[in-house]
């Protein structure tokens, strides 16, 4: 059987350290998953093991072979074949002349007596496409082209097959197929190296799981003793304070569209699409997303979520990796038109309003990445965010952000490009607060912050929800800092909200969701 190891792989980019010292087994006959949160290096392995990306030290052996230095097709020659995150298929081409153009490649390798069609057919019938099999490939739901990528994969004979997101834009019937056919390929004697963010999919397939968190292995085991390992846990959720009291049930809760009287709010949720909200203000909702889908061309990766939050509120929307979080906060901002539902804030319709008309209503986001202006200095960033009017006292307004991030005022000659992490976060909230919102969007403000820095920017943020009239829906990493000024928490998996309720009723069964565990 063929075995895949990688040793002491280190890959920098400039000043950034995106692999170091990884070691990786995969032996032939199992499937290996490769997990870890959002920039942990994933892909950058892959890219590493398949020669699309040079290691600054490290080997890459395959069969006991150094293959370091062996360009990609040499590497597939010998047996080793990928999939990649986004689909990369030949889209006015049939499913079976997708497959046929691998195949042909490899009749020196077919057994004796196979043709490259009759592998081909072969290949469709294992993968189960075969009723697609005149289809243009542009013209297939995501989830058999995801199948018609791995069948194109399968026909180069490989031994050694590395998967990156195989199951984005599946269903969970499609899902449950494509394990399937992981499990059978492994019990074949094949070695597959699977990056998966469905942990329920990699969970229950898996021989053995590597976690990867900023560039560096910090577990791996067994499916159990991933799921069970501290490191992996505060990976994923942050790390527990546990010198804080739990998050208390503060305010009642009440069911948005339906009766629920019978039924704990979060088995109410699960699977029917009903929204919870923490009751403030009488029950006034600030946002409401109702049946909401989004897709990004054909993948559709938000299906059909209900959501609503109530003035004055903080709701936390925390989930694993690829859930579609981000997405539905770019359906709220105005970044990215829902294809189907409905989204209403403050009580009207925003369902066609653009990004601008929305900061104008009082609706402000700060994505992922800060997104200031780095040559400029503090108070130019700020100055940019006065487009409110000519009313508007630009001056008045910079010195008051300096009075909530005093940090700030000390640094307002500073090119914003210069700041610490946390301070470039504290600018990214200081610009958002210039519009005086009503509604702030939060995506991943702890992004590449140390834990600390993380903990003062939420106390921060805590402040600014107990001192002003602001409602928050966050995304957040930390799942465990966020619980701490959440009024109420959705969990997102797989593009679906599957629990909902207070951080007390959601806390304790956080790692199930995240970690795709048995009683999630």
């Amino acid at each position: 059987m063929s075995e895949l190891k990688v040793e002491q792989i280190a890959v920098r980019f400039g000043g950034i350290q995106a692999l170091n010292e990884v070691d990786v087994t995969v032996s032939g006959g199992t499937v290996h998953g490769l997990i870890g949160p959002n920039g942990a290096g994933k892909t950058t392995l892959f890219n590493v093991i398949t020669g699309l990306q040079p290691p600054t030290r490290g080997r890459v052996r395959f069969d006991g072979q150094d293959i370091t230095g062996n360009r990609p097709h040499v590497r597939a020659r010998r047996g080793m074949a990928r999939t990649f995150q986004r689909l990369e298929l030949f889209d006015t081409l049939t499913t079976r002349e997708n497959i046929q153009m691998a195949a042909e490649t490899q009749r020196r390798r077919l057994p004796p007596g196979m043709t490259p069609d009759a592998a081909t057919e072969c290949l469709m019938e294992q993968v189960g496409i075969a009723h697609v099999a005149d289809e243009p490939t542009d013209s297939l739901p995501t989830g058999l082209a995801r199948l018609v990528e791995l069948a194109r994969a399968m026909a180069t004979t490989p031994t050694v097959l590395l998967l990156d997101e195989p199951s984005a834009g599946l269903d969970q019937h499609e899902t449950e197929a494509l394990g399937r056919v992981l499990v059978r390929l492994a019990g074949d004697g094949m070695a597959v190296l699977l990056v998966e963010h469905d942990m329920s999919l990699v969970m229950s397939i898996c021989h053995e799981v590597s976690v990867l968190h900023y560039g560096e292995i910090i577990a791996s085991g067994s499916p159990e003793s991933v799921q069970a390992d501290p490191a992996v846990q505060a990976a994923y959720l942050g790390a527990v304070d546990t010198e804080k009291p739990p998050p208390t049930e503060v305010t009642p809760v009440i069911a948005v569209g339906l009766l629920v009287d019978t039924e704990p709010p979060a088995v109410a949720a699960a699977g029917r699409g009903v929204s919870v909200v923490a009751e403030r203000d009488g029950g006034a909702l600030m946002l409401e997303l109702v049946d909401v889908r989004a897709a990004y061309g054909r993948i559709e990766v938000v299906h059909g979520v209900s959501l609503a939050v109530s003035r004055g509120s903080v709701m936390a929307l925390l989930g694993p990796n690829g859930a579609g979080k981000s997405t539905l906060l770019k359906v709220t901002s105005g970044r990215l038109s829902p294809s189907a539902g409905s989204v209403r804030f403050n009580g009207e319709d925003i369902g066609k309003a653009t990004s601008e008309q929305l900061a104008r209503r009082g609706l402000c986001a700060i994505p992922e990445g800060r997104a200031i202006f780095p040559n400029l200095t503090v108070s130019e960033n700020l100055l940019m965010y006065t487009y409110r009017g000519k009313d508007v006292k630009a001056a008045e307004l910079e010195e008051q952000s300096y009075i909530r991030f005093p940090v700030l005022g000390q640094r307002r000659r500073q090119l914003a490009g210069r700041l610490s992490g946390g301070e470039q976060q504290m600018l990214a909230l200081a610009r958002a607060l210039f519009t005086n919102p009503r509604l702030l969007l939060l995506d991943e403000i702890s992004m590449g912050l140390a834990p600390l820095v993380v903990a003062e920017l939420y106390e921060l943020v805590g402040q600014l929800v107990a001192s002003e009239d602001i409602t928050i829906l966050l995304v957040e990493q930390f799942a465990q800092t966020a619980l701490t000024i959440a009024d109420h928490v959705a969990v997102m998996v797989n593009g679906r909200i599957v629990r909902t309720g207070t951080p007390a009723e959601v806390g304790d069964n956080l790692m199930s969701a995240y970690m795709g565990s048995s009683e999630g």
